[in-house]
């Protein structure tokens, strides 16, 4: 039975009584032999018990099941501003992340706010009807974004998508509208057009190198507090707002248990009341980019198991980032004990059938909004594209001597059956000062890639990300691959992949051209390259150009 269905079944019993009532979940648990429902309705809404009784008694005829116990919890639900507002970004970040960094920048909610050139906007508007016969509140959200954005906007249906999450989670009318900048004269009109270019291009290279570079790997994860963490934490440097969800790992320091009254009260036996006083922690964590304070309130069974935990110990945390004082603090929903994996620690003569996992550098999903248009159905590939995997890769370097100089970037995309699929993308510590002279080329500097995994490190998930694949770069028969042929010998790895080189194939295919750059090939065929001499932007370039050609 579906969520819509059954609440659809209460209406049409109760001649639309409680049409204001949202399902917000159905879970079954087969080992108790349980279905537990939990509905939720708005705030100002007065539900008396007789009518939650009436509710659960429609829903266990309905559902009819004999055998199994049935839990139906009936709550209200807040419809706050700022609660809205953490909802759509969470929705946007995970499931629109394009659109999450065309408006993060300039995010504001409110009834109104100030638009210039470089920011984007969020509105929100809540009304709950204090003072009229509705029963729910209504609730307006409009983007104000720059054209390019509104047109993507709607045609990923972000408004549909987006309509459909709230109205499972609250309860509430919801409008959803993005609508575009208005300029006045061709000044702006072409400062617009460039601005939109820049979003539909960068936004897509920027959030990738944003979600894998502030991201690190830990090791031999033990639970303490709630389920396992699944995701990875993040510098703690990177905290510049409000988080429903952040992870953060270090070293444990300044653990205090303390208390504080509770807004229950409990009656001892001669007859006077007093709060109850419950425990609460907070501790310091500190990574190798800054240190925040971490609270915790413990349930009775969570309370014995904080006490495992002591100073110098390194925790994996997850839980809200809100901002006290000025100052941001984690209120943790989950805590486990873990190993930050030691930049010291150079791994040696690795056999290649023993890297099975991803340790230091995990790739992430490729999302572009040039996806759907590059790949659209009419578009046909050779047997060798769809029948084959390609890893197209480039490096940025301190120097050009393969045998002397470093790898100081790897940026790779990974294409299944003519696919974009997944990105690797790094900054590596070379141990050594970054020369001036590749700064000026590649804009990397020693300060960029202080706290960066070494090498030695990198190159075994590298190694993982490009098994079984062809790859492809540009120039890269002499150039990359001898920087990857020797940075896997340093770790006992023996790159002996396919190598493809998009620049002899542009110079077999391609007569008359006055040079052979990538630039020059991709202005050709009519290939964006954004910010050369990146290695994540190079290659995005070199992608497209390598399926063009083939």
């Amino acid at each position: 039975m579906s969520d819509f269905n059954l609440i659809d079944i209460i209406n049409k019993k109760t001649c639309d009584k409680f049409s204001f009532l949202r399902l917000k979940q159905v879970f079954f648990d087969e080992t108790k032999n349980m279905c537990q429902i939990s509905i939720i309705y708005p705030n100002d809404v007065k539900l008396e018990e007789k009518d939650k009784d009436f509710i659960i008694e429609i829903i266990k005829e309905e559902l009819n099941l004999k055998n199994s116990l049935i839990v139906v919890k009936i709550n209200k639900s807040f419809v706050e501003k700022d609660l809205i507002k953490q909802s759509v970004l969470y929705f946007l970040q995970k499931k629109h992340p394009i659109f999450y960094s065309g408006i993060i920048e300039g995010c504001y909610s409110g009834e109104s706010s100030q638009i210039d050139n470089k920011n984007m906007s969020l509105q929100i508007k809540v009304d709950n009807k204090e003072n009229s016969n509705d029963v729910l509140p209504k609730v307006e959200i409009n983007f104000l974004v720059e054209k390019g954005l509104a047109e993507y906007f709607y045609k990923y249906k972000i408004d549909k998508n987006l309509y459909e999450y709230l109205n499972k989670n609250f309860c509430a009318e919801f409008s959803i509208n993005a609508n575009s900048f208005n300029f006045t004269n061709k000044i702006q009109n072409d400062f617009l057009e460039r601005k939109i270019e820049e979003i539909k291009t960068k936004s897509d290279i920027e959030w990738l190198l944003d979600s894998a570079s502030n991201k690190f790997l830990v090791e031999n994860k033990k639970e303490l507090i709630g389920n396992k963490i699944e995701f990875s934490p993040r510098y703690i440097k990177g905290i510049n707002s409000t988080f429903d969800n952040y992870c953060v790992a270090g070293k444990v320091s300044f653990l205090t248990e303390r208390s504080y009254k509770s807004k229950r009260i409990k009656k001892n036996k001669d007859g006077t009341e007093e709060p109850i006083v419950k425990p609460y922690f907070n501790f310091n964590v500190k990574d190798d980019t800054g240190n925040i304070n971490v609270i915790v309130f413990p349930n009775k069974a969570q309370y014995h198991k904080m006490h495992l935990i002591k100073d110098g110990d390194t925790v994996l945390v997850q839980g809200r980032v809100d901002k006290y004082n000025g100052k941001f603090e984690i209120m943790a929903k989950k805590i486990s004990l873990c190993e930050i994996p030691s930049k010291q620690k150079i791994i040696e003569n690795i056999n290649n059938n023993e890297i099975t996992s991803y340790k230091f550098i995990k790739p992430i999903k490729y999302t572009s909004t040039k996806q759907a248009n590059l790949f659209d159905d009419s578009i046909s590939y050779s047997k060798e594209i769809l029948n084959n995997n390609f890893v197209v890769y480039d490096f940025e370097t301190t120097g050009i001597d393969p045998q002397n100089d470093e790898i100081i970037e790897i940026g790779a995309l990974k294409i299944e059956k003519g696919v974009f699929t997944q990105v690797f993308t790094a900054l590596i510590n070379p141990k050594k000062h970054i020369p001036e002279s590749a700064t000026k080329v590649n804009r990397i500097t020693d300060e960029m890639v202080a706290n960066c995994f070494y090498i030695e490190q990198v190159i075994q998930d590298f190694y993982l990300f490009c098994k079984d694949c062809q790859m492809v770069g540009y120039n890269n028969i002499s150039f990359d691959s001898q920087f990857l042929l020797n940075a896997g010998r340093k770790v006992g790895i023996d790159f002996n992949n396919t190598q493809l080189d998009a620049f002899v194939m542009a110079k077999q295919k391609l007569n008359g051209l006055h040079n052979y750059k990538l630039g020059t090939v991709a202005k050709y065929l009519e290939v964006n390259l954004v910010d050369a001499h990146r290695a994540l932007n190079d290659v995005l370039a070199t992608a497209e150009v390598f399926l063009k050609l083939y």
